[in-house]
């Protein structure tokens, strides 16, 4: 984690380091930043620094990086696990497949800072209890609000 973590109302940010790995072979080092808000309890959004990144933000599942702190987790599109390389520490590869990249694109930062911004975003809403904040019931309305407009592309 870095000094520049923030907390306020609800919300929790910082910055860490990891590195990018595309299809392609390119690697980058990188700065992510994590963004979680009570107001949206079932996720973070993972955002890497910089212009040059190619599809560098996701909304990922607070409980999947938390599973994929411990073992391999997650099936289709998102997988997150540990991983260790030699001299190293413990890392997590968070691993996206689907993205515009033209292939997979696999993220590790450092195990300790995830584990660290996961357990601070648990104090702002502990395990268990986002269904308390009304964020299902907001996005539940806000889809069934989307479907009833009528001559909207993508209405189902």
């Amino acid at each position: 984690m870095s000094p520049d973590e923030r907390h306020t109302h609800g919300r929790l940010e910082a910055l860490a380091m990891g590195v990018l790995a595309y299809p392609d072979g390119e690697r980058l080092a990188c700065q992510v930043e994590l963004r979680y808000s009570a107001d949206d309890p079932l996720v973070v959004r993972i955002v890497v620094a910089g212009s040059v990144v190619r599809g560098g933000n996701w909304t990922l599942s607070r409980d999947l990086l938390s599973a994929g702190l411990t073992g391999a987790a997650g099936v289709g599109d998102v997988t997150v696990r540990p991983v260790a390389q030699e001299d190293e520490p413990l890392g997590v590869e968070i691993e996206i497949r689907g993205t515009r990249a033209g292939g997979p694109v696999r993220f590790v930062m450092g195990h300790r800072a995830l584990l660290t911004y996961l357990e601070r975003s648990h104090a702002l809403v502990p395990f268990g209890a986002e269904a308390d904040q009304g964020a299902m019931d907001r996005e539940l309305e806000s889809f069934l609000d989307e479907r009833d407009r009528p001559g909207e592309a993508g209405n189902a």
